[in-house]
């Protein structure tokens, strides 16, 4: 195989960011294929990409003999199954986040790809950010120490979005984004949660304005996650913040403050570093035919660029029989505790111990 043939299963806006990624790496893809139940959706991919095969299910493109691989850009509530339906074909799986939406999905995850002859890899761009790749330098230069307590944020004024599922979901399972880069630092998994959500305090039509979860480890680690789509808010969107041994992290997304003092005596001054985050966007195949520029723009500056890195990783996995990046395990831990803290809200905020298929 020179060039993995894509295909790619929904055409709303993240599928369409997703396969002119997969144009800007020619030597890697070869885009074959996308699907989609809307029309308006299929015609607008069928414009942006003339050169592709159309489908209206997914079936039919997981079907068809064209992909070596695909992308599944579908709704939380049926992800699973296409992502089954792809490994029981031996096809490439980059599987969109969370990873599933039950537990009973994630023992069935956890299964299928551990007898599968395809390779899973969750899609999990916030591991391929600036600000991820410096938390994990500094933690293997040993400059933070032993972590205390951390608090992560993913608040995204979604109220506006044409996006309907997100209106009635809890926001809490959406924990990928937040959780993903602090679980590798940590080195364990969160095995308690109690989460507590608003519902519709706000009246804007969203099932929870706001849900706040407080996990933690075996060893009493400590993580605070606020999840929140459906309030008034325009600042960044993902923020962390690492109490630990040696000093303090705070993470953006443009940015870090970073207090990690040789003297942590309480008579020296508390004086932050800021690093500013700068990603290369000059990468670009020559004579590539983009209709939209702006939609260029936004596929190649998308997350920060996370998501080009998060393809080539893929790429490279599946061409040289590589691990997964960011296997079934890791996607699962990333995501069993949001389903969990679903729960313990449904509760009125009651402890719950989370269990993982390998227990």
């Amino acid at each position: 195989m020179k060039t993995i043939r894509m295909g790619i299963l929904g055409c709303g806006p993240r599928g369409m960011q997703m396969a002119r990624i997969t144009k800007l790496l020619p030597e890697f893809y070869t885009l074959t294929c996308m699907s989609d139940m809307n029309e308006t959706a299929l015609e607008e991919a069928g414009k942006a990409f003339p050169d592709i095969r159309l489908f209206r299910s997914s079936d039919e493109l997981l079907d068809s003999g064209l992909a070596d691989a695909v992308i599944t850009e579908v709704p939380p509530d049926v992800h699973m199954e296409y992502v089954a339906k792809a490994l029981d074909r031996n096809l490439h799986v980059l599987g969109e986040i969370p990873a599933v939406n039950s537990i009973e999905e994630g023992q069935f995850l956890w299964e299928k790809v551990n007898s599968s002859k395809a390779l899973y890899m969750a899609g999990s761009n916030p591991n391929y950010r600036e600000k991820t790749r410096l938390l994990y330098n500094l933690a293997q230069q040993n400059k933070i120490g032993k972590v205390a307590y951390i608090e992560t944020e993913y608040i995204h004024d979604s109220t506006g979005m044409k996006d309907a599922w997100r209106k009635e979901y809890e926001a809490c399972r959406y924990c990928t984004h937040s959780l993903a880069p602090i679980l590798k630092l940590i080195g364990s998994e969160l095995r308690t949660v109690c989460c507590m959500s608003t519902y519709d305090r706000l009246k804007n039509g969203h099932r929870h304005n706001a849900m706040s979860a407080l996990y933690s480890t075996k060893d009493n680690l400590v993580v605070r996650l606020l999840t929140a789509f459906a309030i008034p808010y325009s600042g960044p969107p993902h923020t962390t913040k690492i109490y630990a041994e040696k000093g303090v992290l705070e993470l953006y997304n443009d940015k870090a403050r970073v207090w990690l003092p040789e003297d942590l005596s309480p008579e020296v001054p508390q004086v932050y570093e800021e690093i500013i985050f700068g990603t290369d966007f000059t990468y670009r195949p020559a004579d590539l035919k983009i209709i939209d520029e702006d939609l260029f723009r936004q596929a190649h500056y998308g997350h920060n660029g996370s998501d080009l890195f998060m393809m080539m990783d893929f790429a490279d996995a599946v061409l040289n029989n590589k691990p997964s990046p960011i296997g079934v395990k890791e996607a699962l831990m990333m995501t069993l505790p949001g389903i969990y803290a679903a729960e313990s809200a449904r509760e009125g905020g009651a402890l719950k111990t989370i269990r993982y298929p390998w227990d």
